[in-house]
């Protein structure tokens, strides 16, 4: 099992990793993204961005897109070896795993896709289910748009489509991340969003601009 979607597993199942280096008295802020839904939204949100940005390396033929996937994959990889790392997580460099970007940009083409429920390769029919306006995606239409995305033949519309599920993806992980920086009860992983943020804030950028080139 994929060591980040074995971390969500966890989650649902025990609240010992929710209580990281807090004091378990500690209250959460009102308002505020508890712990266990932070780290829960933080792993499957990175896993889809994570997972869509391989298929796209490995199938699209646009050099923007291939560069801005690489990059992706070694952002999420990384902020997922810091929240395992702080949350007694596997380690960086764990059997299976990539040891750090070389290694992982090195593999990056074979790596397999880690679609919980075994959708990757199935048929989805309709239009790609990503929601406008800031809304979140939930589990179910995240599946379905990685589904989708291995599905489909490289080309302009599927350039079209990732750019779009990954700005998506990138919006909800803004306000994730942003709502826990802010709030968060636990200071280690308060830190560790706020780290996250600039970077998520730039991919915003660009990927905003490939949606605006490509019209």
């Amino acid at each position: 099992m994929h060591r980040r979607a074995f971390l969500a597993t966890m989650l649902t199942a025990t609240a010992a990793l929710a209580v990281t280096r807090t004091a378990i008295a500690q209250p959460t802020p009102a308002g505020a993204l508890p712990t266990p839904v932070y780290l829960n939204m933080a792993t499957k949100g990175g896993l889809f961005l994570e997972n869509t940005a391989r298929d796209a390396n490995a199938k699209s033929g646009n050099p923007r897109i291939r560069k801005f996937s690489r990059a992706e994959v070694v952002e999420q990889v990384g902020l997922a070896n810091k929240i395992d790392s702080y949350t007694g997580g596997a380690a960086p460099g764990a059997p299976g795993t990539p040891s750090g970007p070389g290694g992982l940009v090195g593999g990056l083409v074979a790596a397999p896709l880690a679609v919980a429920g075994g959708v990757a390769g199935a048929t989805v029919g309709g239009a790609l289910g990503v929601p406008q306006g800031g809304g979140m995606t939930t589990d179910q239409q995240k599946a379905q748009i990685l589904a989708q995305l291995s599905g489909m033949q490289p080309g302009p519309q599927y350039d079209a489509t990732f750019v779009n599920a990954s700005l998506q993806g990138h919006r909800e992980a803004l306000a994730i991340h942003g709502s826990y920086a802010e709030s968060g009860e636990d200071p280690g992983l308060r830190r560790i969003a706020r780290g996250a943020l600039p970077l998520i804030h730039l991919h915003i950028a660009q990927l905003s601009r490939m949606q605006a080139a490509a019209g």
